[in-house]
């Protein structure tokens, strides 16, 4: 149960961060209004991920954290480049 949290919490740091910068990724850009809330959503899920992840132990928690960063990664870049070829250029 722990993988599927930490990926959840990084997908939504990643999809924030995606948010935050529309042209760079070919995204819609975000009313001003919300940016903070994505800022803080950005900045907050890492360290909760974390802190979920360290209460395996540090070493095993560290690996559990940078892997779900990377699957995370890999799942936020997938539906990127889905958005982007349905909704075209």
């Amino acid at each position: 149960m722990m993988i599927p949290c930490l990926v959840l919490l990084w997908t939504c740091c990643l999809s924030c961060h995606a948010g935050l910068h529309p042209t760079r990724y070919r995204l819609p850009g975000v009313p001003a209004r919300y940016r903070a809330v994505l800022r803080t959503l950005r900045s907050g899920t890492p360290v909760l991920a974390l802190g979920a992840a360290l209460t395996d132990g540090v070493v095993n928690g560290i690996l559990l954290w940078c892997g779900a960063f990377s699957i995370a990664g890999l799942l936020v870049a997938g539906g990127i480049a889905a958005w982007s070829a349905r909704h075209g250029p």
